[in-house]
């Protein structure tokens, strides 16, 4: 890959102008759906209209950086007892961490659930045990980019998940059946070291 730097110039084809110039500036650049812009990155700049008329492959990188930051909120209702699962989880995990690393250990959960790092096996069959019945009094929001949303749809469709919620519950079930109630958790030194970024 050719690395340009600010103040190099190259023959463009400017939709306004047509074959001009254009020399490479920072500029905040719009993403095409309009739902933000990324600042400051390296574009190239038409001499003439002053438009940007093309992204070097450098700067690339950033764009998508900044894209996925772009997040949704998704709020659920929960039983009570799932927070405390959550809770419990994460003590296990690393007695110093607050409940701050819940949210981070549910999405953890279902990265690796959905990548089929960790097994799908009967998360969908959670849903009927025991544990898993109780009035919904609680909330829990988290923000989540395209990627998380997707992956969410993805575990919907492979264990016939109905909505959000199912999906979040049969995560802290997952959870529950994989760190809280064994002696020696399941992943246990994978998770610490996510942990430790949050201690």
């Amino acid at each position: 890959m050719k690395i340009v730097k600010e103040g190099d110039s190259r023959q463009v084809v400017c939709s306004e102008c047509g074959l001009t110039h254009a020399t490479y500036m920072l500029r905040d650049v719009s993403f095409s759906d309009s739902s933000g812009a990324v600042k400051n990155i390296l574009a190239a700049v038409c001499n003439d209209c002053k438009r940007v008329v093309s992204i070097p492959k450098q700067s690339t990188a950033k764009i998508k950086a900044e894209y996925n930051k772009i997040k949704t909120p998704i709020d659920v209702r929960l039983p009570a007892h799932y927070l405390d699962i959550l809770n419990l989880a994460t003590q296990k995990i690393n007695p110093s961490l607050s409940d701050s690393f819940n949210k981070s250990l549910v999405l953890y959960y279902l990265h690796a659930l959905s990548s089929k790092r960790y097994s799908q096996r009967n998360l969908g069959l959670l849903l009927n045990s025991d544990v898993a019945k109780a009035k919904a009094s609680k909330r829990f929001s988290v923000k989540l980019n395209e990627k998380s949303i997707n992956e969410i749809k993805s575990l919907m469709a492979s264990q016939g998940l109905k909505n959000n919620t199912e999906v979040f519950k049969s995560l802290i079930l997952k959870i529950n059946e994989d760190i809280v109630q064994p002696k020696q958790p399941r992943h246990l030194a994978e998770l610490q070291n996510l942990a430790a970024a949050f201690a």
